[in-house]
């Protein structure tokens, strides 16, 4: 069974809808930068698999007007990306995108939100395990690769992200629906049980996968204000 296939599923190529480029290792990727409120933290925004910078431009831009910076890119292979998708170059793509903020834009790290959507939470929840962020936020999440379809792991798993929650203390803001027809929401109670740090889980009754963002509304934004103000006392 090839998990990083079954994981990235390439969409049809498209032209470049991004403002910048990364180099993760030998891929370009295509990446968009929108700039929001110097005293709002900066968003960096990791999209579900078959989606492309293109399906999530109508997202970046919400991120931007509610005040927030926001840095979404391509996995490498996607859109108008190079190179080829796997949980190894996954890795490599959001370590490009977190340096690009760094040196490029000049932004804290305390400063940076990973934010991620299904597939895109197995990068952030790395990211969030090995850099210094502000906090986590995930959307869809999945336990890990092998758990989406069962309660337990298996050798030759990918994208452990619970293991990653459970071996630094981060602050983690989950949202999942209930009727998720592609990743059990038991994925984001185990998530949420074996996280150390500050945490806080939302379980929508109505939602399913694709449709989780528009069922939360505008409670996306007041519960990622209320967790960000309860973290920073």
């Amino acid at each position: 069974m090839n998990l990083d296939r079954l994981l990235f599923p390439i969409p049809p190529a498209t032209p470049a809808a991004g403002n910048c480029q990364l180099h993760a290792g030998t891929a370009v990727l295509d990446a968009l930068w929108l700039e929001g409120r110097k005293d709002y933290p900066v968003l960096l925004y990791s999209h579900g698999n078959y989606e492309t910078l293109q399906n999530i431009q109508p997202l970046c831009q919400e991120f931007r007007l509610q005040g927030y910076g926001v840095f979404a890119y391509d996995y490498a292979g996607y859109g108008a990306s190079t190179g080829k998708a796997s949980e190894k170059q996954a890795y490599l793509d959001i370590e490009a995108a977190y340096d690009y903020l760094l040196r490029e834009k000049g932004v804290s790290p305390k400063n940076i939100i990973p934010v991620g959507f299904s597939v895109g939470t197995g990068p952030s929840c790395y990211l969030a395990s090995k850099y210094d962020i502000k906090a986590l936020v995930l959307c869809a999440p999945f336990a890990s690769a092998i758990r989406v379809a069962l309660p337990f792991s298996l050798p030759g798993d990918k994208f452990k992200n619970v293991n990653r929650l459970a071996s630094k203390e981060i602050p983690v803001l989950i949202f999942h629906g209930k009727k998720d027809e592609i990743i059990p929401y038991r994925n984001s109670k185990l998530l949420y049980n074996k996280a150390i740090g500050p945490k806080r889980l939302v379980l929508l009754d109505d939602a399913s996968h694709g449709d989780l963002l528009d069922c939360l509304g505008g409670d996306f934004w007041s519960e990622i204000k209320d967790f960000l103000a309860e973290i920073d006392q």
